[in-house]
């Protein structure tokens, strides 16, 4: 009787949260670009895991004459790589395997379907899968922030796993969409239910951000978002309450830099500094601000060349990728332009099919203040806005196909129990 209560509690509480944080931490593509090839092996396995579920109950539904939005969206978003890479072949020549080969990431859309299906099917609850999604993006942190903190990258420097700027240095190509989404969700918690808890990995959220990913354009799309958040939820008098103690703690993080290091103070200022010349047409001498420039010009030179279905993607296996063609150039640097670029603008507005039909099913759940919705909600509004200065989506796309197909349940799917909504 003991032996069956352990195997059922091992069970429960080790081995199926095990098993979703592998699943959440394969589908964000944290550690797939680390050298040592077992992520990327097991992000294949993922990607092939969850097509199969995905199509095979799609079929299913289709011999029963059923459809849904879900299948409506991923259907153009299935074809895109295979557009994609024939436009590679046509305007570099790249063979036509190794362009598709090369966007084998943007098939991992399927993990959101898949998390529909296991819902539907009882595979998980939304209150367990809420606690393994959420527990997964806290512990992927932590591991960027091990990382970060005690591995020098330039161990990884003939990799993709690190890359070297002059703002930053060395650093770790990490998914900072899951960081900037630790953020908002923690925020969320605090605000909406008191849940002061969350200020911990708020807290190393905020000082990994600043420290590490240093990403001007992020910092501002995250300020963005919770100000939306705060406009639609958040009373007045709650709202000068977090205002006065978020002004507190801010300015005592600014004197403790001060204090201890001055120079994150003084690069910050230089970097948003150089960052408003954009804006208002002055010169600058930073490097990073010059050649974000420069790499503008060149993705709207190639769109005005293929302003419909873009240039495709080029595997940096191929002639260097990009850069071998062009000098310096990442299309997913300069946001949306390198959208245009890559993908064009039939293939720019597939991308934005789901964040059209999110804002198109907000009013109807409007009354739902599930934290896993509202984490959903925000978490793309974020990744919207971030999508118009860095091109996430191009490597990417795992995190908001999740949030999106969450959406998508709980406005067609979600039932709640006895008629009451979950906080």
């Amino acid at each position: 009787m003991e032996a069956v209560r352990l195997i059922g509690y091992s069970r429960t509480k080790l081995v199926l949260p095990t098993i979703w944080f592998m699943f959440f931490l394969l589908t964000f593509r944290t550690l797939d670009r680390l050298p040592i090839g077992v992520f990327e092996i097991l992000f294949l396995l993922v990607i092939i895991m969850v097509s199969v579920v995905s199509f095979r109950d799609m079929v299913v539904g289709w011999s029963k004459g059923s459809g849904n939005y879900l299948q409506l969206i991923l259907f153009p978003l299935f074809l895109l790589p295979f557009v994609n890479a024939f436009q590679a072949n046509q305007e570099f020549q790249q063979p036509y395997w190794m362009g598709l080969i090369a966007q084998r990431q943007q098939f991992i859309m399927f993990a959101g379907y898949f998390i529909v299906v296991a819902l539907k099917r009882n595979w998980v609850s939304i209150d367990n899968l809420t606690k393994y999604l959420i527990k997964s993006l806290i512990i992927i942190m932590l591991i960027m922030l091990f990382f970060s903190v005690f591995i020098d990258p330039t161990k990884f420097g003939d990799s993709e796993f690190a890359r070297y700027s002059l703002n930053k240095g060395w650093h770790y190509e990490f998914p900072s969409d899951v960081l900037a989404n630790v953020i908002i969700f923690s925020m969320i918690s605090v605000i909406s239910s008191n849940n002061y808890k969350y200020i911990i990995p708020l807290g190393i959220g905020v000082i990994y951000f600043l420290l590490y990913i240093q990403d001007r354009s992020q910092i501002l799309m995250i300020c963005i978002t919770l100000a939306i958040y705060f406009l639609r939820n958040v009373n007045l008098t709650k709202t000068f309450y977090f205002i006065v103690w978020g002004s507190i703690i801010l300015l005592s993080t600014i004197s403790l830099f001060m204090i201890f290091n001055p120079d994150i103070i003084n690069h910050y200022i230089t970097i948003f500094g150089n960052a408003s010349t954009i804006v208002t047409g002055e010169s600058t001498s930073e490097y990073s601000t010059n050649m974000r420039l420069s790499e503008g010009a060149i993705a709207i030179k190639g769109f005005y060349k293929h302003p419909w279905l873009g240039n495709g993607f080029v595997s940096s296996q191929f002639k260097g990728g990009f850069s071998g063609f062009f000098g310096y150039f990442y299309a997913a640097d300069v946001g949306i332009l390198g959208n245009l670029f890559v993908y064009g603008i039939l293939g720019t507005l597939v991308f934005y099919l789901p964040f059209i039909f999110a804002v198109k099913w907000a009013r109807k759940l409007r009354n739902n203040h599930h934290i896993l919705l509202t984490t959903a909600q925000y978490g793309l509004i974020f990744v919207f806005l971030d999508m118009l200065t860095a091109a996430s989506n191009i490597k990417f796309i795992g995190l908001p196909s999740i949030f999106f197909a969450i959406i998508y349940y709980f406005r067609f799917l979600y039932k709640p129990v006895n008629g009451e909504v979950p906080s």
